[in-house]
């Protein structure tokens, strides 16, 4: 299989923005960009995003483990640009955080899920991190779409019902 077309056909999934933010020992704050993320379970409360064995930020994800996803705006396509970068330091550390360590704020985010990692597992070259949602927040603003390595917009079609599955009626939901 060519490694390169497999990257470009999933590719094709349209998929949202996020800034998953924690700390490394030492401590250091961490940040990547993902779009893997997913909802897993409503009770409990479950997520899974996946990270890259070769990232210097997996030792953060330890069991137990807090960290945050970051569920980024239209307008925070330079964020996703800054936290996908390797290496180079994401973040302004001052004494005042050190003092106190957990995972970073990315400021203007539609939402932010803070959580704890609740299992890893092997996925390839990648680790499937699982963490169970202890609190939400949000706001109500266009989200950060990516497509066919591209960022853009995510608008309804125009007059487009909202599509509400629960509770479920009919039992036409999985």
């Amino acid at each position: 299989m060519d490694a390169r077309e497999l990257r470009r056909v999933f590719g094709l999934f349209t998929t949202g923005v996020t800034v998953v933010t924690a700390v490394n020992p030492g401590p250091e704050p961490v940040g990547v960009t993902a779009n893997s993320v997913t909802s897993v379970s409503l009770d409990p409360p479950l997520l899974l995003w996946c990270l890259a064995n070769k990232s210097n930020s997996l030792k953060a994800f330890a069991e137990g483990a807090p960290f945050a996803i970051h569920i980024l705006a239209q307008d925070q396509a330079d964020i996703a640009l800054h936290f996908a970068r390797s290496g180079a330091a994401k973040f302004d550390v001052d004494a005042w955080w050190r003092a106190r360590p957990e995972p970073p704020v990315i400021h203007g985010a539609l939402a932010r899920i803070a959580c704890r990692v609740a299992h890893l597992y092997p996925g390839g070259d990648h680790t499937i991190i699982v963490g169970e949602v202890e609190s939400l927040e949000s706001r109500n603003a266009p989200p950060l779409a990516f497509h066919a390595s591209r960022f853009g917009r995510f608008a309804p079609e125009r007059g487009a019902a909202e599509v509400e599955p629960w509770p479920d009626p009919q039992g036409l939901w999985m």
